[in-house]
């Protein structure tokens, strides 16, 4: 199935304030990082539209300086996109010079991990920056096409459907919370996906060495995710100033970003012990790996200020609430009928509570 273009669509009003990069009189750096994204989206939802039979989709760049993606259902077609803010906020962001340290990551892990870190960091067709912004891509993308599928198992009419990553300070909605959830979880098996891929391409290759791109592929979405919790994704000029989103619970469009956090290490954590018990990923082992690297990156994007103290700081304090209500939502989630559709045509076993 091949995509609609995004002209037609837009002579015919169905998306609008299309960003067309190309006509425009800007740096090479800034086109080659345009149309790199621009490419990476485009695939993947040809490649998705194709398995899961989506008809009359579309990808384009909307014209937004905000960092900021988005699906819609809108006059029977099913659009996905990004602003042009996404592409150049997340590629100043994800800089390789804020991962120059990342190997010391691996300094309090036995022998055998540390050794993967370096053997990664000094692999000259191994690129940290560019494998964190893929698999942030991935992640973005593969959430926002669940909503595509959420959308199109909906059983009642409705002409128009909305939901964007920017969250938005109107009025509770527990389905919305639980849509969130659960694209939240296919997208970051799109990561796991991904890091397996990756690792079937590597000529040497070792247990070690895949744990070491399990916890950057996780760390590369709570990187992402800690960038909206901190307020900082929106900024682009040095240097950034913090400003942190207090904790909710059942508020606004979307769970607060250390709830879609945990649910995150929560779900991919369980996917690899269930699917590859063999590499023996110990829980403790997985999730200080994921924040040491989550750190290292904060500690180089924003210098003058302890952001992970004050992250830990929330999580000491809400985490016996925010394991409740992602709890609460699962259970929300195995109820929900469009959720329950997807689950059943892929096959996806779930437990009823």
């Amino acid at each position: 199935m091949s995509p609609i273009s995004k002209e037609l669509l837009a002579k015919y009003k169905v998306i609008d304030d299309v960003f067309d990069y190309k006509g425009l009189d800007i740096e090479e750096e800034l086109l080659q990082i345009y149309s790199y994204f621009e490419s990476s989206f485009i695939s993947l939802y040809e490649n998705y539209a194709n398995i899961f039979n989506i008809k009359d989709y579309c990808f384009y760049i909307k014209n937004n300086n905000k960092c900021n993606a988005f699906a819609s259902k809108r006059k029977g077609y099913n659009i996905i996109g990004i602003t042009n803010g996404y592409p150049i906020l997340l590629s100043k962001k994800m800089d390789e010079k804020h991962f120059k340290n990342i190997v010391l990551a691996g300094i309090n892990n036995d022998e055998p991990l540390r050794e993967a870190y370096i053997d990664l960091y000094q692999d000259k067709e191994f690129d940290f920056s560019k494998f964190i912004i893929d698999c942030s891509i991935r992640f973005t993308f593969r959430h926002e096409f669940q909503h595509i599928m959420q959308f199109n198992n909906l059983k009642y009419e409705k002409h128009d459907f909305f939901l964007q990553e920017t969250l938005e300070k109107d009025d509770f909605n527990i389905k919305l919370h639980v849509w969130e959830f659960d694209a939240d979880r296919m997208a970051c098996f799109e990561v796991l996906k991904h890091v397996f891929r990756l690792n079937s391409e590597f000529k040497v290759k070792s247990n070690e060495k895949l744990k070491c791109l399990l916890y950057v592929g996780c760390s590369s979405m709570i990187i992402t995710k800690c960038l909206f919790y901190f307020g900082v994704i929106n900024q682009l000029e040095l240097p950034l100033s913090v400003r942190k989103l207090e904790f909710y619970k059942k508020k606004f469009s979307h769970p607060h970003p250390l709830v879609r956090c945990m649910n995150i290490m929560g779900y991919y954590f369980d996917n690899i012990t269930n699917d590859f018990s063999e590499l023996k990923v110990d829980h403790q082992e997985f999730f200080n790996n994921t924040l040491a690297l989550t750190k290292l990156y904060f500690d180089s994007l924003i210098p003058k200020h302890d952001t992970m103290s004050e992250l830990f700081e929330d999580l000491k304090k809400h985490l016996d609430t925010i394991t409740k209500y992602n709890d609460e939502l699962y259970d929300c989630a195995i109820q929900d009928e469009e959720i329950r559709n997807i689950l059943i045509l892929r096959n996806i076993k779930f437990e009823d509570s």
